[in-house]
């Protein structure tokens, strides 16, 4: 009892520190529950059994290569993205046509799971692009955005 009484201001302010420390965890779980799951939830399984390697991104870019003055693919989720910066004398129809070229490098299984997003660019015909085409896992066709 001695020991109690002689620290009792010690002990009461571990006490308060310890009661804080639990609310501040309690407060952190109410307000960020979802804090410790993936960022995608559930819409990436599977992702794992259809992997886009390094190598098909590279067949990719060498598939459009010819008209292209750099291009970047990028996997994320469930989306391929696809950037491309075409040559100045590249029209519109003939960027939509390497939309189709960079679909067919993609093997079925790859193109039953993924979205592919292709952006194109061309700083030379500014009027007309950027476009943007999207082709959803479910659709055989590219959708572009309307010519300008």
């Amino acid at each position: 009892m001695k020991f109690v009484k002689k620290h009792i201001r010690l002990i009461v302010f571990l006490a308060v520190l310890i009661l804080i420390a639990v609310g501040l965890f309690l407060a952190k779980e109410i307000f960020f529950p979802n804090e410790s799951k993936a960022i995608y939830g559930s819409r990436t399984e599977g992702k794992d059994k259809v992997p886009i390697t390094e190598k098909r991104e590279n067949q990719v870019k060498d598939a459009i290569k010819d008209s292209v003055v750099k291009s970047t693919v990028r996997v994320q989720g469930r989306i391929i993205y696809v950037d491309i910066e075409v040559n100045p004398d590249v029209t519109v129809e003939g960027a939509k046509g390497l939309g189709n070229t960079i679909v067919e490098v993609f093997s079925e299984e790859e193109r039953a799971f993924y979205d592919i997003q292709i952006l194109i660019a061309n700083s030379a015909n500014e009027a007309q692009f950027p476009i943007i085409g999207y082709r959803h896992h479910t659709r055989t066709e590219i959708f572009w955005t309307k010519d300008r």
